[in-house]
Order: C-alpha cells, then structure tokens, then sequence
C-alpha cells in the first residue's frame, strides 16, 4: 500500500501534469488560428511552449510512474533517453529566453532593421539554431562526459553531477550563467532606451506637425505594445529563476559538498521545476491581454457544446416528466 507521502507526491505531479498540457497545447492551437497572435515575437513563445510540452509528455510522466513503483523500473534504455529529455528540456528552456530576450531587444532598441533581420525564414533558423546548440549541450554525457543515472532523492534519470565536477561547472556556465548575462544585458539596454526615446518622442512629437494634425508617430504608437511585451517577458524570466534556482542549489550543494538534502526537499525542487511549465502559462494569461481573450474564447468553445448538452437533456427530461429542472 502507497504510503501517504507517496500519495501526496503523485497527486502534485498528475496535477502538473494536466496544467502544463493542457495550458501549452492551447498555445499552440491559439497563436497560429488567431490573427493577431501571429506575430514574429510569439514565434520564440511557442518555442518556450515546446520545451514545457515536452516537459509535461515525457517528463512527467515518468517521473509519475516512478513515484508511484517506488524505484525505478523502466529499464536502463528509457533511463538513458529520460535522463537526456530532462537535461534537454532545461537547458532548452534557459536558450528559449534567451532567445526572447535576444528578439526583444532587435525589435525594440533596433526597431528600424527588425523586419530584415526577423524575417519568418529567419525566426525558424534562429530556432533551428536554438535547439541545435540545446542537443550540443545535452549529448556529453552519452561519451563519457559525466552520465546519466537514476536518483532516487527526485525519482528520476538525470545527469550524474557529481561523476564530473568540469561537465557541471561548463554547464552551469553555458546554461545558467551564460543566459543570464545575456537576459540582464538586453534588458538593461530595453530600459535604458525606454527612458531616452520617451523623452525624445513626445519631445519630437510636441515639436512637429505631425502633433498638430494629431498624427502618432510609429515609435510612439507602439511604445504601449512594447512595453507589455518586455513585461511579459521579464516576467517569464523571474518566474523561471524563481522555479528553478531551488534545483540548481541543491545540485550544487551536492556536487562541491557532503551535506545531505532531505528527500521533501530534493523533490520539492523538482516540482518546483516541473511547475515552470505550467507557470508559464499563467504569466501569459495574466500579462498578455490578447492571449488572455484568446484563451477565454477558445475554453467557452470547448465549455459550450457541453452546456448545450446539459440543457438539451434537461429540457428531454421535463418533457418526459412534465416537470422543470
């Protein structure tokens, strides 16, 4: 019999589970049916959206699987290929972002050339690029370069830290280092020139014609727009510091240390990050207006047939009876 513990475990995951697919397959139904989704920026959220769906498809429930057996019990092969999907979707996440933040700052601080340089041909070799260095990343430990091996404190394959102190330090650097100096150096220069070209426009703008005849400038129309975006986006950021920078000290800690860390707490940072997908999602919802009303559209489709169906047999049964429910 399941111990309560085990229960408690289970139910997280199945309930991350259901959010994060649920929330991600909408994504991707929304953005390309809806018009004003289809923009070049959302090209890099549903690449963001990819990695949390891989996440919620084979990550999670392997991990669910291996809770609920106790060990793990999957052979040494979907080890091997699960210890490789999770790293993958990792680091996959921290190249996402940095992505983003790499094309906010083009659309924003070099708002003039934007559209040469983010043509749609271009945006899908930048995220063939993007996955292309994920798997670079992702594949050492496959030759020798640490390994992947079961851990019983997460329940789950990962890479074997400890095996190689130079992997973890080279992927701490590339994957978590690496990115964040790129977020930080993209959004410094985004608030920087949010500052100065505010003052700029509506001093160009005061001073020009085109405020006479009550015409907006381009810039100005869409410093709004931007603004949201670059909000989005940080936020992205934040929420996925805040997920997983719980897993990553812990990996540390037992990597350069003898410390143990208690199961609660070693498996509490992996749903932590498993959680990650599922915020994301969330922050969509709370910082993107047009994703939020798309959202509610498409969850009153799928409610309504539904209701309908109520209310038909409903009314079949009042008929039937000569009563009113």
């Amino acid at each position: 019999m399941a111990s309560a513990s085990t229960v408690v475990e289970a139910i997280c995951l199945v309930l991350v589970f259901i959010g994060a697919l649920f929330g991600n397959v909408m994504l991707f139904y929304l953005i390309p049916n809806a018009r004003k989704l289809r923009t070049k920026g959302n090209v890099f959220i549903l690449n963001l959206a990819a990695a949390d769906l891989l996440v919620a498809v084979i990550n999670l429930p392997i991990t669910i699987v291996t809770v609920i057996a106790g060990d793990w019990i999957l052979g040494r092969t979907v080890c091997l290929l699960s210890g490789f999907m999770t790293l993958l979707t990792f680091v996959a996440s921290c190249m996402a972002l940095s992505m983003i933040s790499i094309n906010r700052f083009h659309a924003i601080v070099h708002w003039t050339s934007y559209e040469n340089t983010y043509t749609k041909r271009k945006c899908a070799l930048y995220v063939c690029i993007t996955w292309c260095i994920t798997i670079l990343l992702s594949i050492p430990p496959f030759f020798g370069w640490a390994k992947f091996e079961y851990d019983p404190g997460q329940s789950y394959c990962f890479a074997e830290w400890t095996a190689s102190k130079s992997y973890t330090i080279f992927m701490i650097a590339a994957c978590l280092l690496g990115p964040l100096s790129i977020m930080s150096y993209c959004y410094v220069k985004i608030i920087r020139f949010h500052r100065k070209s505010g003052r700029d426009v509506i001093r160009a703008t005061v001073s020009t014609t085109a405020a006479a005849l009550s015409i907006t400038p381009p810039e100005l129309e869409s410093r709004p727009r931007k603004k949201r975006l670059t909000r989005t986006i940080v936020t992205l950021i934040v929420v996925f510091g805040l997920c997983w920078s719980p897993f990553a000290i812990i990996m540390i800690i037992q990597v350069f240390s003898s410390v143990h860390v208690p199961r609660a707490v070693d498996f509490g940072s992996l749903v932590l990050g498993y959680l990650n997908s599922f915020f994301n999602v969330i922050v969509y919802n709370v910082t993107n207006r047009k994703i939020r009303k798309e959202y509610k559209t498409l969850l009153c489709k799928i409610c309504k047939p539904k209701i309908h169906g109520y209310v038909e047999r409903s009314q079949s049964v009042s008929a039937s009876t000569g009563k009113y429910i």
